[in-house]
């Protein structure tokens, strides 16, 4: 089985969570003898490889003068809001090959993300169609709403069958706050095109039938396998050891709830006074969770650590003694994984995907910060509670595995297949 896959990034030339899955996803698939994959994403250097899928670069293959495109007055991002998506624009020209997530070559990752990605992802779609005439392929799998349009292309051009695979939608982005319409409209076009949409939990299967009108029945779920990560080591030395550590990592967004995450660590310290809570990540929302800190009179109980490295969150999982993951709307949710790997303890909202299948974690409604901090409390003073879910973490997370999540990707792709 040949498979025409398109993403927006892949290691080590990525930014996001989503580079990682189709790394590991494509690894695993590649795995079985029976599939072969070609990766097609718009942007990157001319040498980038991998060892286990053939990759393509369509700025590389395709010139820009070779293609027609609409222009679109948009400076929106993939996976965040226009205010991220310029100070993320800002942070990429800065990064080097120094162990950041995006990895710089050649001084051009910002081609990763252009100024203009609504304009991006279409001028990606008619490459796609000239780099698809001179690919043999059985179907086309392509990755949330950047590279619908380029698979309906090439749907379109081929008859071949096209599957979707949705990873976060604009109403998770922005905490039910609202959807851009121009992104929605990719979403749902590409949805509606798609022979088949895989949905990344039930969790996101509710909200494409709900805010989309997909209809369930073409939808399937393939939950997401855990990120690799080194073992745990223990970096608590660098501190004051008398101090317990809260950790929230990720972007600082709606979508993410830190707002009650803070409201939380009000409730925590009259109770807990020797703790201290870091948020690692950036994000439009920063300032607003700085000022609220400050207004419950407990900012010197913040640690404010900003845009983190991989390097970096490999040190704060190890430092932590809990993680909370309070999203509002979260699709999947791969750091709580990441967090297990490093023996750290983790609470997470009972809206993510990932409570579908963790087990030995705590959960909580993201809006109940009650809880909330009884929970985080409770850890942090019973040191024999944390030690337990560390150890049953630890050892779920270590019988995980991707071999599943490719194989009912493949299951899907013969699904479709077979009913041509």
């Amino acid at each position: 089985m040949k498979v025409l896959m398109f993403g927006w990034e892949f290691p080590p030339y990525f930014a996001g969570g989503v580079g990682m899955v189709c790394y590991e996803l494509t690894k695993e698939m590649c795995k079985r003898g029976d599939v072969s994959l070609t990766y097609v994403m718009p942007s990157g250097p001319e040498d980038v490889k991998s060892s286990h899928v053939k990759i393509l670069v369509a700025n590389n293959l395709v010139k820009d003068s070779q293609v027609k495109i609409r222009k679109i007055n948009s400076a929106l991002g993939a996976y965040m809001t226009p205010e991220e998506y310029q100070a993320n624009l800002e942070k990429l020209k800065a990064m080097k090959d120094t162990g950041s997530n995006v990895k710089n070559k050649r001084d051009n990752t910002v081609s990763l993300y252009g100024k203009n990605l609504l304009e991006e992802v279409y001028r990606f779609a008619e490459k796609a169609k000239l780099i698809a005439e001179e690919e043999d392929f059985d179907i086309i799998h392509a990755h949330d709403w950047t590279t619908f349009p380029a698979a309906m292309e090439v749907k379109k051009q081929t008859g071949k069958p096209f599957v979707a695979h949705v990873h976060i939608t604009e109403f998770d982005k922005s905490g039910g706050a609202g959807a851009n319409p121009q992104i929605y409209a990719v979403e749902r076009d590409g949805m509606m095109a798609a022979d088949k949409v895989i949905a990344v939990s039930n969790f996101v299967k509710s909200n494409l039938v709900k805010n989309y009108g997909i209809p369930a029945d073409k939808i399937a779920v393939v939950h997401n396998g855990p990120n690799e990560m080194n073992g745990a080591i223990n970096y608590r030395s660098i501190i004051q050891n008398d101090y317990k550590i809260v950790l929230f990592a990720g972007r600082v967004t709606l979508q993410k709830g830190p707002e009650f995450f803070v409201d939380a660590a009000a409730k925590v310290v009259p109770h807990y006074d020797k703790v201290k809570f870091v948020v690692a990540g950036s994000g439009d929302q920063l300032t607003k969770i700085i000022e609220r800190a400050t207004n419950h009179g407990i900012a010197d109980h913040f640690i404010f650590h900003g845009f983190y490295t991989r390097n970096e969150a490999e040190k704060l999982f190890s430092m932590a003694d809990l993680f909370v993951m309070p999203s509002v709307s979260e699709p999947f949710g791969i750091v709580p994984f990441e967090a297990m790997c490093k023996g750290t303890p983790t609470l997470i909202s009972k809206q993510s995907g990932c409570s579908e299948v963790i087990n030995h974690t705590m959960k909580v409604d993201f809006w109940d910060t009650d809880e909330m901090a009884n929970k985080i409390v409770g850890v942090l003073r019973h040191e024999e509670l944390g030690e337990e879910i560390s150890e049953r973490g630890l050892w779920e997370v270590n019988n995980f595995s991707w071999s599943g999540p490719a194989n009912k990707c493949i299951d899907v792709y013969k699904e479709v297949l077979c009913r041509r």
